[in-house]
């Protein structure tokens, strides 16, 4: 793997894993944060979840290409998904940078390991 996908997945891991741990955990919050999307409660450990096949997956995907591929599209569409859930609520600008953010990190992450 190359360095900007490897810099990349380092990125991803560092925010990805702490927060699905407060996911699964059900830490007020996350439990604030989902409230304030409209996202039902007994879904954030789902979303958790979501996080930390994530996680290994970008983890495995170091040494498998095709598992960081798939990884990286589906952090895309996760992340496209959590700014059109920003954007659907009028959530505010410095509420939904975050998820913007992470769109384009998970977009240069496919884009770095498609290229390799």
């Amino acid at each position: 793997m190359n360095q900007v996908a490897n810099a990349l997945t380092l990125l991803l891991l560092v925010v990805l894993a702490p927060t699905a741990i407060l996911d699964v955990m059900r830490h007020p919050r996350a439990l604030a944060e989902t409230t304030r999307l409209a996202i039902p409660e007994e879904k954030v450990p789902v979303i958790g979840g979501v996080k930390i096949l994530a996680s290994i997956g970008l983890l495995i995907g170091t040494d498998y290409v095709r598992l960081a591929e798939l990884t990286g599209a589906c952090l895309v569409m996760y992340f496209a998904i959590a700014v059109l859930t920003h954007i659907r609520v009028r959530d505010g600008v410095r509420h939904t940078a975050p998820a913007f953010v992470m769109l384009v990190v998970s977009g240069l992450y496919l884009l770095a390991t498609v290229a390799r």
